[in-house]
């Protein structure tokens, strides 16, 4: 009997060896059930927990039991799980199936054992949580995976049409965020299933390419359908330029698609995969990442999420174990009335551990848990399937972000990305000044070289910074919305139907285009204002000086000048005042002198008129009332015609009674309107001002109408009815039209801010290049030189004197004076030369030469200009003679004075 406590201490300590394991560790047995197609996922189960045990310094060995099952036999299933709980398992993995899955949750949920899931599943509902509180996931969330597809495709891509396809359930919450704006716009947003199409794909593309007009599609399908549904859609043309595709199956990188990828794949391919952690050349044992693991190559999404599935249950019941010494294995069967204790801590340290605290290391990034077990935070990885080319990476913290690491992707390299081949743009246009337009040789010329214009030069341009070719695609009109049929035509059509992928012209930036296209930044500014006819000037008159009075009133002036002479010296003649002696020496003469004649009386009349006055004036009472009224009269005449001159010569600068649109708008004698339509009209009919509410009414109001097809027809219009029509129009159009017409003019100041911009299709990914290379060729001048050499015009010169601001006159106004002062002075000469030549004759005779004789001696004397005094003879006569030519001059002098 004294050898018993020997035998006892013995027996304790065998089973403590056997309980520690023979490496002195706690022993933890882990279940697991797989299907039997499920290898891989079984591997990286096993290379998990290998791992895990080699680690130095562990506290535990797990110990694996796995279990197999041929189908979804959920009765087969319940034993499989049973069993493992009655062998005493801390934790069973699996299986991947959610149907299959949730039979273990419940059986774990009820004993205590933590059950751990690695494949994606449908939301649970509150129920379902309550049942499952013993299990996690470490798989995406379906609803975050959603929220980032939403994102990917919303935000970056800015996609606002497009097509989307999915095969599970699975796939269609995936894609649940999507189903909103399908919700919202299901023209924009078209829903197809492929169970629909299962019997002929060919249906399904025909139908997004014939019908939909679709270039981006979005698309959730098994790995095994996708390489089918991709290889048909190549007949469609789906997979051509300008195409794009979004896969959102995580296991997309699987399905092999380098097998069928050809040159016949030009389209833009993107899809999204769980991001693994980038390997970290200083820690290699640590990460203990394989090459396959960097790629992923074939390898699906599960095998990755079990080994991390793996490694977050050893942490966490390590962490445990370690802290709830001794360690009491499970010991349950599915009947046992109380759970494992360990079991909810477990689970619960699983869902707070954080992922630099775990080791070996996750295979994928941002692991972490929320209160009910499932995976809400998780790095996801944009990148091009066709060739293996990482694009950008999404965290639900930060969104997205381009991915700076370089990995070295083997012979990734070596495949070709026929997506990002040199392209051939269609670019959509219509004939307009100055915009587009045929070159007069465009006989000499073929292809894209006929034809020239502002757009000709802006496409030219952006193709040389963005290196790509176009064609021209020529349609007429930019586009107008019909809202009976809901259609548009012109070049919005054609970029609708995706027909050309860029569209230029005068195509004004607004909400509704926007709606079904996208727009670049604008490349010029604008505003709308009023077009008018402008009067050209009357032919400019050298005689100008007489149009202030009208013919009668010259010729009533003229009239009265001759009255007023003859009952001047009528009136003179009758006055005794005005007699008087011709010598004022001699007090008592014989006779008396009246010195108001015909020439001193007209005189009189002139001087006055022309304000010079005379040096002799009248005497009498009666002939100073005479004077005095004509004095008055000549004033007024004056006065008048100086001020008629003044606004006259000045009254060809046109001037419009309508000065802005409110002028336009409260007269009735001038029409006008608007190309009907068009980004003007749209402009007035949706404006909530008061005064662009009435134009826009008074315009439909016009009888005939006032609107028009084109801005040329508008402009056409209003050189026709010269004055009575206005058109209203985009200022770059007005100015061009201005240039070179002259009879054109503009009235009021710019209404409203408008934009050019180039056109693109919906979510066109290159508009953002586009767009930036419009910005640089602004910032370096060329738009402003491209809109002077095609706006200005250096043929046509306009009269630049109805933008004469002052009353400047020019010689052809005031010519008519210079010519009276020339007829007058010539005039003058004439009869002084004659005057000359009759007192030559009258020389010769008095003094008794020949008349050649006294016209030289008169003639040297008058251009001796330095002699004051002129002799009385010109020769040596008798003294008779001189006394008889120096009495003979007398006469001739009082006559002439007289």
């Amino acid at each position: 009997m004294h050898f018993c406590p020997v035998y006892i201490y013995a027996f304790v300590l065998f089973k403590t060896i056997l309980a520690l394991g023979g490496d002195g560790r706690n022993e933890i047995t882990v279940g697991a059930i797989f299907y039997e197609n499920e290898k891989e996922i079984e591997l990286s189960f096993d290379q998990a927990f290998r791992e895990v045990n080699n680690l130095k310094f562990a506290e535990l060995r797990f110990v694996t039991i796995k279990r197999y099952m041929p189908s979804n036999d959920s009765f087969l299933l319940q034993q499989i799980t049973c069993e493992l709980i009655s062998n005493g398992v801390a934790a069973i993995f699996g299986p991947s199936s959610k149907a299959a899955s949730d039979i273990v949750a419940q059986i774990a949920n009820t004993t205590g054992i933590p059950h751990i899931e690695y494949d994606l599943k449908l939301e649970a509902t509150r129920q379902e949580h309550l049942n499952h509180q013993m299990s996690v996931n470490v798989a995406p969330t379906l609803s975050v995976l959603s929220r980032a597809y939403f994102e990917i495709i919303k935000t970056n891509y800015e996609w606002r049409t497009f097509t989307l396809i999915y095969e599970t359930p699975e796939g269609l919450a995936r894609l649940q965020d999507l189903m909103n704006i399908h919700a919202l716009n299901s023209d924009y947003v078209k829903l197809r299933n492929l169970a629909d199409y299962a019997g002929d794909y060919r249906v399904l593309w025909k139908e997004a390419d014939e019908t939909f007009h679709e270039h981006r599609i979005i698309l959730d399908c098994e790995p095994g359908t996708l390489k089918e549904l991709l290889k048909i859609s190549v007949d469609f043309k789906l997979q051509g330029p300008f195409r794009n595709w979004f896969l959102t199956h995580l296991n997309t990188h699987s399905s092999g698609l380098k097998d069928i990828y050809n040159e016949d794949f030009k389209a833009n391919i993107t899809s999204v995969r769980l991001k693994i952690v980038d390997p970290n050349p200083f820690e290699r044992k640590k990460t203990r990442i394989s090459r396959v693991d960097q790629i992923l190559g074939n390898q699906t999404m599960l095998p990755i999420l079990i080994y991390d599935a793996v490694v977050l249950f050893a942490n966490s019941a390590r962490n445990i174990i370690a802290a709830m010494q001794p360690y009491h294995p499970p010991n349950r069967h599915c009947g046992s009335p109380n759970p494992w204790m360990l079991g909810p801590f477990i689970v619960n340290e699983m869902k707070t551990i954080s992922e630099d605290d775990v080791e070996p290391h996750f295979k994928t990034e941002n692991m972490k848990l929320d209160e009910n077990g499932q995976r809400t935070q998780f790095n996801l990885e944009i990148y091009k399937p066709t060739v293996n080319e990482p694009l950008m990476v999404w965290t639900p913290d930060n969104g997205i972000k381009r991915r700076h690491i370089s990995l070295d992707l083997g012979d990734s390299g070596s495949t070709q990305d026929f997506s990002v081949q040199r392209k051939v743009y269609t670019v959509v246009t219509h004939y307009e000044e100055p915009y587009f337009m045929m070159k007069e040789d465009h006989e000499n010329f073929r292809g894209r070289e006929k034809y020239e214009g502002y757009a000709v030069d802006l496409i030219s341009k952006l193709s040389e910074l963005l290196e790509f070719d176009y064609e021209f695609m020529i349609v007429n009109g930019n586009g107008k919305y019909n809202s009976e049929t809901k259609q548009w035509d012109g070049i919005i059509r054609k970029l609708i139907d995706h027909h050309a992928q860029i569209g230029v012209c005068d195509l004004t930036i607004t909400q509704l285009r926007r709606s079904v296209v996208d727009f670049t930044v604008p490349f010029m500014q604008l505003g709308i204002s009023i077009l008018h006819y402008k009067s050209p000037p009357e032919p400019k008159n050298q005689f100008a000086f007489l149009e202030p009075f009208a013919v009668e009133v010259w010729i009533y002036m003229i009239f009265a000048q001759l009255v007023m002479t003859l009952a001047f010296v009528l009136i003179a003649r009758l006055s005794y005042r005005e007699w008087l002696p011709p010598n004022p020496a001699i007090p008592d003469p014989d006779e008396l002198e009246n010195i108001w004649n015909v020439n001193n009386s007209t005189w009189l009349m002139v001087g006055s008129i022309m304000q010079q006055g005379c040096d002799i004036l009248p005497r009498g009472p009666h002939m100073r009332i005479l004077t005095g009224m004509w004095w008055f009269f000549a004033l007024m005449m004056l006065s008048t015609y100086t001020a008629n001159l003044a606004a006259f010569l000045t009254s060809n600068k046109w001037q419009s009674t309508i000065k802005d649109l409110q002028g336009l708008i409260e007269q009735d004698e001038v029409k006008y309107g608007s190309m009907r339509g068009g980004s003007t009209s749209l402009f007035f009919s949706e404006s909530n001002e008061t005064d662009y509410q009435r134009a826009w009414n008074q315009m439909k109001d016009f009888n005939p109408s006032a609107f028009t097809t084109t801005n040329k027809e508008g402009v056409a219009r209003v050189r026709k009815e010269k004055g009575s029509y206005a058109f209203l129009m985009e200022t770059t159009s007005l100015t061009y039209n201005i240039e070179r017409n002259c009879d054109l003019t503009q009235i009021g100041e710019q209404i409203g801010e408008k934009h050019y911009g180039l056109a693109v299709p919906l979510g066109a990914d290159y508009r953002t290049n586009l767009s930036v290379s419009i910005l640089q060729l602004s910032e370096k001048g060329e738009l402003y030189k491209m809109k002077n050499k095609w706006w200005k015009n250096h043929n046509v010169t306009c009269d630049t004197f109805h933008e004469v601001d002052g009353d400047e006159l020019s010689i052809i106004e005031l010519g008519g004076v210079f010519l009276v002062l020339a007829g007058g002075v010539l005039t003058g000469v004439i009869l002084g030369i004659f005057e000359f030549l009759w007192n030559v004759q009258h020389v010769a005779v008095e003094e008794r030469v020949t008349p050649w004789q006294a016209l030289k001696a008169e003639l040297i004397f008058a251009l001796k200009f330095w002699v004051p005094k002129k002799p009385l003879r010109i020769s040596g006569s008798s003294e008779k003679s001189s006394s008889r030519r120096s009495s003979g001059s007398k006469k001739s002098r009082s006559k002439t004075g007289s």
